[in-house]
């Protein structure tokens, strides 16, 4: 059974894929702009969405 941090974590990661691609397809942002939105979306919003979930 997949826990409920493990499907936050894959959503995110999935729409951090393809929010990056959409931003490096269609626009013209630096690709610091590309790599900071995957980040943030990627890895800081589930971080934070989990620890307040566990708390």
């Amino acid at each position: 059974m997949v826990s409920r941090e493990n499907q936050v974590i894959v959503a995110f990661g999935l729409l951090a894929i393809v929010l990056l691609y959409v931003s490096s397809t269609f626009t013209n942002l630096p690709t610091w702009v590309n790599i900071a939105v995957l980040l943030i979306v990627g890895v800081i919003i589930p971080q934070v969405i989990n620890n307040s979930r566990s708390e």
